[in-house]
């Protein structure tokens, strides 16, 4: 049998190429070798308010985007978080077995709770990697493509199953991360030292979106921060904004570090730049395309219902072999 390959994503926003490269196209290349589920988790969306209305579109667009990936409804299962309902529950039931101070640590609650100041945060942000929790356990899954800033969640995820299990009996299996060794985490164009950010401005130079005007797009890349050594060379800690390019070309392209150095030996940074941005170009036309031929809400809503109705079979075996185990059935 197939081990079982998981992805969530929240729906608040146009993504980036940062989320192209270090986690969709993971979970792209490798649809067939699992049997893979993404969700849109617009349970989560709602840890901080978002219109209605714009949660609605923000889905759709979402699922599109995806479409346009190259996910394929045909050996992927895609659904909405809030169409199964048994990720709710396992979500809450996971609470019981996480301690304060875990979720504490957790990176997006610190970060968040020091933009939140006085006002604080919502309690909803304070427990909702529980629910990342019970979205991963409910379909017994082996792999979580995630980008490196993602992975304290599947830790927290095993180190919560195995104290379930040990309490419990082996109820849940316990899942891997995978990482991808080349472009697991593409940072912002202006400033390397950051992560790509979705929730930057559309018209931050720093991060590209997938639904970028194209020329838009290239005068990101050929205005990007580099340095004054001017020469093409991977060094992530001497040379970060260059190291970030090498890393998108590579990673489009399947072109290694030092195949690309080589091509580059005694050239400047504008070619450099110039190949960049024609291949990053060339990608977000292609993704565009496809987003204009997914965007129907008819047949998205058809995929949103196939795929909630074979992802509830597997969430309720769990949820009931949880409840059993709890002495709750």
């Amino acid at each position: 049998m197939k081990k079982t390959m998981l992805t969530g994503v929240r729906p608040s926003g146009n993504l980036t190429l940062g989320n192209y490269l270090g986690a969709i196209k993971n979970f792209v290349d490798r649809q067939e070798i699992y049997d893979s589920y993404i969700f849109i988790a617009d349970l989560h969306a709602i840890t901080s308010y978002i219109e209605p209305t714009k949660l609605k579109s923000a889905v759709y667009n979402c699922v599109a985007m995806y479409l346009a990936c190259g996910v394929d409804p045909a050996k992927t299962v895609i659904f909405k978080q809030s169409d199964v309902l048994e990720h709710g529950t396992l979500g809450f039931i996971m609470t019981f077995q996480t301690k304060m101070g875990e979720l504490s640590r957790m990176t997006q609650f610190k970060y968040k709770s020091q933009l939140a100041g006085k006002e604080g945060v919502d309690t909803g942000l304070f427990v909702y990697p529980t629910l990342m929790v019970a979205d991963i356990l409910l379909y017994n899954t082996a792999i979580v493509p995630v980008g490196k800033d993602q992975q304290q969640h599947v830790e927290l995820t095993r180190d919560l199953a195995e104290r379930f299990n040990k309490r419990y009996g082996e109820v849940f299996e316990m899942p891997d991360v995978y990482v991808a060794p080349v472009g697991n985490k593409i940072c912002n164009l202006q400033n390397p030292a950051e992560k790509m950010n979705k929730s930057d401005n559309s018209d931050n130079k720093g991060t590209i979106f997938l639904m970028d005007d194209l020329a838009v797009a290239r005068k990101k890349i050929m205005s990007a921060k580099t340095d004054d050594l001017a020469y093409v060379h991977f060094d992530e800690e001497n040379q970060p904004g260059i190291s970030n390019l090498m890393s998108i070309l590579s990673k489009i392209t399947g072109e290694d570090f030092e195949s690309i150095e080589k091509r580059y030996a005694g050239k400047g940074y504008g070619e450099f730049k110039r190949e960049v941005a024609d291949v990053v170009c060339n990608l977000l036309a292609e993704i565009q395309a496809k987003y204009a031929h997914f965007n129907d809400q008819k047949v998205l809503d058809e995929i949103l219902a196939v795929g909630a109705k074979s992802a509830k079979i597997v969430a309720k075996e769990t949820l009931a072999r949880t409840t059993k185990a709890l002495g709750l059935n």
